[in-house]
């Protein structure tokens, strides 16, 4: 158990940014190669990722990887360079089962590489104690709220309403299950209070 009491994303693509991430005192850094990275920079973010992470030293702060969906034709070569790299975890966008989770459990099994997964969807949400339990690799789970909003076909509202049962379900399954559970990304940077 480790504390996560705050979680810095970052586009694995901007070695400028990612480099000195450390120096904000975040708990966790989330190198982006999903959403933050355009399709035809994929190889690009990789390389970059890579190169960071065996030229930095992060210290104490975790370093996580969230790599593309499974459903994607990247999510194999992302998992290969983040565990070359030593990132010491990897968030899996779009889990909506525990094969999910055992299959990227598979291709990271002779590393110590801990797994994360991103509930985006009803059906993730709802298969949340079982994607908990799939492996003694997982940290916990988070709510991906704009994913999760599209599929629900609601918008967001100032106090979440929206997504409230979907954080109840997660946390209830995630305590069940002995893992952390986490909330969706603070976007609105002009709010921070």
């Amino acid at each position: 158990f480790r504390l996560r009491r705050t979680m810095m994303f970052m586009n694995a693509q901007k070695p400028g940014l990612i480099k000195d991430a450390y120096i904000y005192g975040c708990d966790s850094i989330m190198l982006d190669l999903e959403d933050a990275v355009a399709e035809n920079q994929k190889d690009a973010a990789r390389f970059s990722l890579y190169h960071t992470l065996t030229t930095v030293d992060y210290g104490d702060t975790e370093v996580l990887v969230r790599i593309n969906g499974l459903d994607t034709p990247h999510w194999q070569e992302d998992v290969r360079v983040a565990v070359a790299a030593g990132a010491d975890g990897i968030r899996i966008a779009k889990c909506e089962s525990a094969a999910d989770i055992r299959q990227v459990e598979h291709a990271v099994e002779q590393a110590r590489t801990l797994l994360m997964a991103a509930l985006e969807s009803p059906k993730g949400v709802l298969n949340s104690y079982e994607i908990c339990c799939a492996s003694n690799r997982m940290l916990g789970i988070a709510l991906s709220g704009g994913d999760f909003r599209k599929c629900m076909q609601v918008s967001p509202t100032r106090d979440g309403i929206e997504m409230a049962a979907a954080r109840g379900h997660m946390v209830l399954t995630a305590r069940a299950a002995g893992v952390q559970c986490f909330d969706t990304v603070f976007t609105d940077l002009d709010d921070m209070e």
